[in-house]
């Protein structure tokens, strides 16, 4: 709490008026740029599995909730001690199982009763998609879409996905042999979204699978890069 304290104090120090320039003419907008480049740099450091890398990118991204904390502060909209308390309060509505009585025996039943938690704090939501970041990338995006839908229906049966997958693949090659650009990305697209859909069904992470196999087809091309000389 020490270390937070001397954090919110820093900020407050940069943005102040003798503070740093650059500090102070930042907005919530503007920031978005940074929020997004920690993000994923704390995942690249999530996958180098050095536990001191992954320190300091998640200090940059506190550092990002902490500067737009104080920005809201300064616009008497709020602090971090309310984003603090906001999710703490959360944390304990969501998990009912652990700070309640209620009783929760599969991991099935924790989603559902997550589910309906959501709504019943979220009541202006009337469909599964509300609350979707469309700025999320759009392969998970596409397998977030599915998870929700499968939590509100019964999920569909792997025969159903397959054949899903399978009418897409046709649909590419078809548009493949018409060479209209149009056809071939609407095409692509039905058939990235069938394979998320697939995925998601499997329990895997579609976004995280891809940029594992990118990553190994980088690595391996560099091989090949330095093979030729």
């Amino acid at each position: 709490m020490e270390h937070m304290k001397r954090l919110e104090a820093l900020m407050a120090r940069l943005r102040a008026r003798k503070g740093c320039p650059w500090d102070r003419r930042q907005t919530h907008k503007s920031l978005k740029p940074y929020l997004l480049e920690e993000a994923h740099e704390v995942l690249e450091a999530i996958d180098s599995r050095d536990p001191r890398h992954l320190k300091e990118e998640l200090g940059d991204l506190l550092l990002q909730v902490v500067f737009h904390a104080r920005i809201a502060e300064e616009k008497g909209h709020f602090d971090l001690a309310d984003v603090a308390a906001t999710i703490s309060d959360k944390l304990e509505r969501r998990h009912p199982h652990v700070f309640g009585k209620t009783r929760i025996r599969t991991i099935g039943q924790l989603k559902r009763k997550w589910e309906e938690l959501k709504r019943a704090e979220m009541p202006h939501r009337k469909s599964v998609f509300d609350g979707l970041p469309k700025t999320l990338p759009s392969l998970l995006r596409a397998q977030r879409v599915h998870e929700k839908i499968t939590r509100k229906e019964s999920p569909y049966s792997d025969g159903r996905l397959e054949k899903g997958l399978a009418r897409a693949w046709a649909g590419y090659r078809s548009a493949r042999k018409t060479g209209r650009k149009g056809a071939l990305e609407k095409a692509v697209g039905e058939l990235l979204l069938a394979i998320a859909r697939l995925s998601q069904s499997d329990g895997v992470h579609t976004e995280m699978a891809l940029a594992r196999a990118l990553s190994l087809y980088e690595k391996q091309y560099r091989l090949k890069e330095r093979s030729k000389g």
